[in-house]
C-alpha cells in the first residue's frame, strides 16, 4: 500500500509515475487476491480513519479519491474463553461493554489516560515534519508539535505502556485482552512498547472503522487511479545505476527513472541493487531488527446464513497454539452486500494469526504440509467453539497461508508481515529511514515508519513525499 499511496500523491502532483507490481493485484499483503474466480482479502483487518485529521481521510480529500467503504460499529467483537464483548466507537458504550466483561478493572481511569494521549497524538500526526528528521531545521520543526503533544498528553507519553496500565488493570483476562490488541497494532505486548504508541494502538478500534466493499484492493485501486501508468505482473529483477538514472530490469522490459521508491522491506532492499553501502546497511538492519513476525492465514468461503447484526470482525483468544505460539487470531468476514467478496450466496472469510518465522524454516515438504494441516485444524476448532455458526454453515475449500506463502507471493524477506515491533528501545528515532545511502533511492512501507497498518504506512508515505515535493501536501 505504501507504493500505491506514494505513487498517487506524486501522480496528483503531475509527475511521471510508473508503478510496477509483481503480482496481478495491488497491495501485497494488504490487497485482495483471486483464486478460482473467488476473492479474498490477503489479511484480516479493518479499514481505519477517514476523518479529516486522520491519514487516509486527509489523503482521500486532497487527492479527490472516493473510497468504496461502509462504516461499521462496533468495530470488533472479542471472544475470551468465558466471555465476549464488543468495541464501540462511542466511548460510553465502550465503557459499558468493558465494565460488564471485566467488573473488577478500572476502565474509566485507564481509558481516560489512553484517550488523553491518543486524542492528542492523532490530531498532531499529520503536522509532524518528515520522519525521521535529517537536519537541524527538521529537528527544530519537531519541537512545536512535540511540545504541544507533551502538554496535552502529559507525562504518560514518556512511560512504558505496562507501567501506566499497572494501576488500572487488576485481572489477568483484561491484561491478556489489552496485550492481544497491542500485538495487532504494535506487534509487541504492553511491557515492551511505549505508552504513546500503545495508546494509539489501543484506541485504533475506537476510531471510525470501515469495511471496504470489493475488498481492500478496491481502496488501493481507487488511489491508483491517480498514477499515470500501473503495470501488474511486472517483476523487477534488478536495478542498476546508469549515470543520472536508475535502470530497472523487469519481466516486461527495461525502464529508466530518475527516482525510485521501493515498497520493499528493509531486510531485502539490497537484493535488487549491487551496492556495497546498501548491502552494509541491510546487514546492519538484519542484525538490529531481528525480532519480527510472520503470519498464518486461512481463507475460505462460507454459505451466508448469518443474522443481520453479526459482526464482521472478531478476535478469538485461546490457549497457546503449539504450531504458531500465538494466543489469538483475527477474523474478517465480508459484508453481505459486497458484490465482489460475497457472491453466489457465500461470504469471504480471512483469518490471521501471528507466528514465529523460525517455526516454518528448514522444514521438509512432508513436515511442512503436516504442520499446515495441524495449524488449520487448531484454528478451526477454536473458531467453531466460539462461533458455532461456522460449524453449521456450508464451507468451501480452505486456503492456508504461512510465512513461506508470503515470501513466495509478496516477496517479503522470510515472509515477514506487520513491520518492525514498536519496542521502546527503537521507538521512534531508532526506526529505519525512508532514505537509502544512494541518492534518489527511497523506501516506503511498514518497516520505514514507526506506525502500523494503513494509517502508519500512509503517514510514512506522506512524510517521504513532503520531502520530495515540498509544498505539495
Amino acid at each position: 500500500m505504501g507504493g500505491v499511496l506514494a505513487g498517487a500523491m506524486l501522480g496528483h502532483a503531475g509527475r511521471d509515475v510508473l508503478l510496477l507490481e509483481a503480482m496481478d493485484y495491488l497491495g501485497g499483503c494488504s490487497g485482495t487476491f483471486e483464486r478460482s474466480g473467488h476473492f479474498y482479502n490477503a489479511g484480516a483487518t479493518t479499514f481505519v480513519g477517514l476523518g479529516p485529521a486522520l491519514p487516509l481521510g486527509y489523503l482521500s480529500r486532497i487527492l479527490g479519491v472516493s473510497l468504496p467503504v461502509k462504516s461499521i460499529d462496533p468495530s470488533l467483537r472479542v471472544h475470551l474463553p468465558d466471555r465476549s464483548f464488543r468495541l464501540f466507537r462511542d466511548r460510553t458504550q465502550l465503557m459499558d461493554e468493558l465494565t460488564a466483561a471485566f467488573p473488577d478493572d478500572d476502565h474509566q481511569g485507564l481509558w481516560r489516560r489512553i484517550f488523553r494521549v491518543s486524542d492528542a497524538a492523532w490530531t498532531k500526526i499529520l503536522s509532524l515534519p518528515p520522519f525521521p528528521p535529517k537536519s537541524l531545521s527538521e529537528v527544530l520543526s519537531f519541537l512545536r508539535p512535540g511540545a504541544s503533544l507533551l502538554m496535552r498528553g502529559g507525562p504518560d507519553l514518556l512511560r512504558s505502556a505496562s507501567s501506566v496500565m499497572a494501576r488500572h488493570v487488576k485481572t489477568t483476562p483484561y491484561q491478556n485482552f489489552l496485550d492481544q490488541i497491542l500485538l495487532i497494532t504494535n506487534q509487541a505486548p504492553s511491557e515492551e512498547v511505549p505508552f504513546l504508541s500503545g495508546a494509539l494502538g489501543l484506541s485504533y478500534p475506537t476510531l471510525d472503522n470501515y469495511t471496504v466493499l470489493g475488498g481492500m484492493g478496491a481502496a488501493l485501486e481507487a488511489f491508483a487511479q491517480k498514477i499515470p501508468w500501473v503495470y501488474r505482473k511486472t517483476l523487477v529483477r534488478k536495478i542498476e545505476r546508469a549515470g543520472g538514472f536508475f535502470r530497472l530490469q523487469t519481466t516486461r522490459g527495461t525502464y529508466e527513472a530518475q527516482r525510485v521508491i521501493l515498497n520493499r522491506d528493509v531486510w531485502g532492499v539490497a537484493d535488487l541493487l549491487d551496492d556495497p553501502a546498501l548491502a552494509r546497511l541491510q546487514n546492519k538492519r538484519k542484525a538490529r531488527f531481528r525480532q519480527r513476525w510472520g503470519a498464518v492465514t486461512l481463507h475460505f468461503r462460507i454459505r451466508d446464513f448469518f443474522p443481520e447484526n453479526f459482526e464482521l470482525h472478531h478476535q478469538i483468544h485461546h490457549e497457546p497454539n503449539p504450531w504458531t505460539k500465538s494466543r489469538s487470531f483475527f477474523l474478517s468476514l465480508s459484508d453481505p452486500k459486497d458484490d465482489r467478496l460475497s457472491a453466489e450466496g457465500f461470504r469471504s472469510v480471512t483469518l490471521s494469526t501471528h507466528t514465529f518465522l523460525s517455526l516454518w524454516e528448514g522444514l521438509s515438504r512432508e513436515i511442512y504440509l503436516e504442520r499446515k494441516e495441524q495449524v488449520t485444524r487448531f484454528i478451526l476448532e477454536n473458531l467453531t467453539r466460539h462461533l458455532p455458526l461456522f460449524r453449521q454453515a456450508e464451507r468451501e475449500e480452505i486456503l492456508t497461508g504461512t510465512p513461506r506463502t508470503f515470501a513466495r507471493y509478496t516477496r517479503r524477506t522470510g515472509g515477514t508481515v506487520g513491520g518492525i515491533p514498536l519496542r521502546r528501545e527503537i521507538f521512534p528515532l531508532g526506526y529505519p529511514s525512508s532514505f537509502s545511502p544512494l541518492p534518489h533511492l527511497y523506501l516506503v512501507g511498514d518497516s520505514t515508519f514507526p506506525g502500523q497498518g494503513w494509517p502508519g504506512v500512509a503517514v510514512g508515505a506522506i512524510g517521504l513525499v513532503r520531502r520530495l515535493e515540498p509544498g505539495l501536501l
